[in-house]
C-alpha cells in the first residue's frame, strides 16, 4: 500500500525554498534553513517560514541535528517502506564527563554516554506497520492508530518516531508485551524493557547516589549500551505495581518527569551526576488495572484498554503465534498444521494469548513425540493463588 505521508501538499501552507530542510520535532513538524556551516543555527531570513518563526530555540543537545534534504527525495521514489534512509548522527547521550571527574570505575564503564550514537529514522510506511501489526494483533487496532499517526509525521520530517506515553490496560496474557516489541522492530527504533512489579523507590529510574560504594545510573544508561541508538522505545511492565519506599521514595514520582519529552531531555542522573537527554525515548506501559495508579500519572499517558483477541480472531492470529514457536525452538520449516477445534475448545476456556502459546507449542510437540505414557493432557487442575508468600 502506497504511503500517502510522503506527498503531503505544503506548498498551500508553507512557503517553501531551495535550500530548506525538513526539520522533525514533537511538538510540531516545520522547514528551516539550511543552517550554516559548524553553526548549528539557521541564518537570518528577510522571509521566514511562519511556523519556523514562531518555534522557540531548541536545546542545545539538539541544536546540530539537522536532517538529509536528499532522504526526502528517495524515500518518495521507493515508496512505501525504503532501505535508503541513513542513520543520522547526534549528540552524545550524556552532556560531559564531569560526573566522572573523580570516580575512575564510572568513566571506564559509562564514557560510552559521551560518544555521539546514531538515530535511526522509521523507515517503513504508517500503513505497512497498520497492516502489519493488525493481523498480529487484531485487538490493538486503538493503539496502532495512535502510533500510526506519529508514524506519518516522523515520515513527514525524516526523523524518528517519537510518541507520548501509551498505557496498555488490560488481563496478563493477552499480548501487550509482544507488541511493543513488534512496535519498535517495525519502527526502526530501539528496545528495552522495565519490569515495574514490587519496584520500590526511584533510585532504578534516577540512579543511585555516588556516595554508595556500589553506585549506578538509573536504567536507562544500560540501554543506550544495549541498544547502540538514540531513539528507543521503552516498555514500563505492570507499572501500577510499583511500590513506595520509605527510603527510596516514590517511583511515580521519579517517573513523572521523564514522560514529559521537554524535562527527559535534561534528566539528571544521580550518579552520572550529568544531565543525560533522554528526549527521544517513547515509552509503552502495561497495567492490569488502573486503580491504585495516581492521577498525576494517569494525565502524562494515553490509555488505550486492551480485550483478549476473540475466537473469530484466531485464524488470523494463530499462523503468527506458530512462527514464533518455531523460531523459539530453531523448527525451521517444519511443516505443522494445528488442530483449530481442540485450540478454540482450549481457548475459550482461558482466553489469552499466552494460554494460545501453550496449546500450540503443546500440539507440536504431541506431533513430534509419543508418550509412552499415553497421551499427556494439556490442562491439569491449579489452585489459584495471589502473588506473594500468603497461600
Amino acid at each position: 500500500m502506497a504511503d500517502a505521508s510522503h506527498t503531503p501538499d505544503t506548498t498551500s501552507t508553507l512557503p517553501l525554498k531551495a535550500d530548506m530542510v525538513p526539520f522533525f520535532d514533537v511538538d510540531d513538524f516545520c522547514f528551516r534553513e539550511r543552517p550554516a556551516a559548524g553553526t548549528g543555527q539557521a541564518p537570518d531570513s528577510t522571509n521566514p517560514p511562519a511556523l519556523a518563526a514562531e518555534k522557540a530555540p531548541l536545546p542545545t543537545p539538539l541544536d546540530d541535528f539537522w536532517y538529509n534534504p536528499d532522504a526526502r527525495t528517495a524515500a518518495e521514489e521507493a515508496g512505501g517502506g525504503s532501505s535508503t534512509f541513513q542513520p543520522l548522527p547526534v549528540c552524545a547521550p550524556l552532556e560531559s564527563d564531569a560526573g566522572f571527574h573523580e570516580n575512575e570505575r564510572l568513566l571506564l564503564r559509562y564514557a560510552f554516554l559521551l560518544d555521539p550514537l546514531p538515530i535511526q529514522p522509521v523507515t517503513n510506511s504508517a500503513e505497512f506497520i497498520f497492516d502489519t501489526l493488525s493481523a498480529e494483533f487484531p485487538n490493538f487496532v486503538e493503539a496502532l492508530d495512535y502510533i500510526c499517526s506519529f508514524v506519518s509525521m516522523a515520515r513527514l520530517g525524516q526523523g524518528p518516531v517519537y510518541f507520548p506515553p501509551l498505557l496498555l490496560d488490560g488481563p496478563p496474557g493477552i499480548g501487550k508485551t509482544r507488541f511493543a516489541m513488534r512496535v519498535a522492530s517495525l519502527c526502526n527504533a530501539g528496545f528495552d524493557m522495565l519490569s515495574c512489579g514490587g519496584m520500590s523507590g526511584g533510585m532504578a529510574l534516577q540512579g543511585s547516589e555516588q556516595g554508595y560504594s556500589e553506585s549506578r545510573p538509573g536504567f536507562y544508561a544500560e540501554t543506550f549500551r544495549k541498544t547502540k541508538v538514540v531513539n528507543n522505545v521503552i516498555l514500563l511492565d505492570e507499572v501500577e505495581k510499583m511500590m513506595t519506599d520509605h527510603r527510596g521514595g516514590d517511583p511515580y514520582a521519579a517517573l513523572l518527569p521523564l514522560l514529559e519529552q521537554q524535562t527527559a531531555r535534561v534528566h539528571k542522573d544521580n550518579c552520572l551526576q550529568e544531565t543525560i537527554n533522554l528526549g527521544y525515548l517513547s515509552y509503552i506501559l502495561t497495567a492490569n488495572s488502573v486503580d491504585t495508579m495516581p492521577e498525576p500519572m494517569m494525565t502524562r499517558v494515553r490509555m488505550v484498554t486492551i480485550q483478549p483477541p476473540g475466537v473469530n480472531d484466531l485464524e488470523r492470529i494463530v499462523p503468527h503465534v506458530i512462527n514464533d514457536v518455531k523460531a523459539c525452538y530453531n523448527l525451521g520449516n517444519y511443516d505443522f498444521v494445528p488442530d483449530m477445534d481442540e485450540i478454540r475448545q482450549a481457548y475459550l476456556a482461558n482466553p489469552n494469548i499466552r494460554n494460545l502459546r501453550a496449546i500450540i507449542e503443546y500440539q507440536i510437540r504431541a506431533t513430534l513425540w509419543k508418550p509412552r505414557s499415553g497421551r499427556i493432557a494439556f490442562t491439569r487442575p491449579v489452585q489459584k493463588a495471589t502473588i506473594g508468600f500468603a497461600r
